[in-house]
């Protein structure tokens, strides 16, 4: 009996033998190399704000200082003397376009009486103007109204027009224009007499 065990552990060995033997001939393989990825980077937060407040203690507040803050002075307006006065106005002169027959016009218009140009009903109020020696202006306040086909008029217009602006204070009209050229004067009477014919 202790013979065949022995014959049976011999035969064990060598057959262990046989089986691990090429097993052991074979070149090592090596295992597969994990390359580690990139992590993510983790998204920007917000620093933390600490739960306890700084103690006002560590950032001592100064006071405002003030600061005394003196407007500069004005500047000194010194008027220009005027050698003559201002012509008195007895009217306007007025210029009109029709856009749809393109015909302009020119007109005058003396003070609070109407004039008619097509349908337009136009009233001159008042007309300012300049002194020879200053540089030239006239300004006239103006009423236009609008004869309707039935008979009634309609407001269009009231106010300031001036003759180096007319687009400042312009009627709207879809087929009429109206503006100032100027005003109408009286002869200044500092004006020297003409000599006779002799």
């Amino acid at each position: 009996m202790r013979r065949k065990l022995l014959l049976a552990g011999l035969l064990g060995t060598v057959a262990l033998a046989w089986f691990v033997g090429p097993l052991a001939a074979q070149p090592d393989v090596q295992p597969p190399v994990e390359i580690p990825l990139p992590e993510p980077e983790p998204a920007p937060t917000e620093p933390e704000t600490s739960a306890d407040p700084v103690p006002p203690s560590e950032f001592p507040v100064q006071p405002p200082v003030e600061v005394p803050v003196t407007p500069p002075p004005p500047p000194e307006v010194v008027p220009t003397p005027s050698t003559g006065a201002a012509p008195q106005a007895l009217g306007v002169m007025l210029g009109g376009i029709d856009k749809v027959a393109a015909r302009t016009a020119k007109f005058e218009a003396n003070l609070k009486q109407k004039v008619f140009y097509n349908t337009l009903i136009i009233t001159a109020y008042a007309c300012k103007t300049r002194p020879p020696e200053e540089p030239p202006e006239s300004a006239a306040f103006l009423e236009i109204q609008e004869r309707k086909p039935d008979g009634t008029t309609q407001k269009l217009f009231s106010g300031w027009m001036f003759a180096s602006s007319p687009a400042l204070n312009a009627l709207e009209h879809p087929v009429y224009d109206v503006w100032v050229v100027g005003c109408k004067t009286a002869p200044t009477a500092n004006t020297a007499p003409v000599p006779p014919n002799s």
